[in-house]
């Protein structure tokens, strides 16, 4: 087993990185719903405290996930006829995968919030800011449903690559 991305195959770093941002990114969409089941059980700020240390988790990995698909570039490509549309799709979601807690950090430093990193403050409690924290969560929301779109879009082309077209494309990240 090679750290590397290999002609064939996805190293194990990006093959880790891959399945753990899945897990990650599908709890957090899911959250809503989590958030109702727990709400007897933990208060909100402590379900958001969660949410945030999560969110910030998530663009600390799409950063370093960037930066490894950098060091890795040459080595593995797309099949030529796909390369395109395969290079848009991986722009948006990365896109996407970065606006998101971007987004969601505008929304509670707008909501005059403290937010933490696993009981670490990183924004301390601040003045509320309404403009912020409305737009803030309108795009956080608006993104979370693009997402959903743009994973439901990724799973259905690795289907098709592995189903359809036989090009065993899913065994690169497996």
């Amino acid at each position: 087993m090679t750290l590397m991305d290999a002609e064939s195959r996805y190293g194990a770093v990006s093959r880790g990185v891959h399945w753990i941002m899945a897990i990650l990114l599908l709890a957090m969409l899911g959250s809503e719903v989590w958030f109702e089941a727990l709400e007897d059980t933990l208060s909100e700020a402590s379900l958001m405290a969660w949410h945030q240390s999560i969110g910030l988790t998530l663009l600390g990995l799409v950063v370093f996930r960037g930066f490894w698909r950098w060091l890795n570039r040459s080595r593995l490509a797309p099949p030529v006829r796909w390369a395109s549309v395969a290079k848009w799709g991986h722009i948006a979601l990365y896109a996407l995968m970065i606006l998101m807690p971007l987004s969601g950090l505008a929304a509670a430093l707008g909501e005059g919030d403290t937010v933490t990193f696993f009981g670490w403050t990183v924004f301390a409690h601040g003045p509320e800011v309404e403009w912020l924290e409305s737009s803030g969560e309108d795009v956080h929301e608006v993104l979370a449903n693009v997402l959903w779109l743009m994973i439901g879009v990724h799973v259905a082309a690795a289907l098709a690559h592995q189903y359809l077209l036989d090009d065993r494309i899913m065994k690169r990240m497996a």
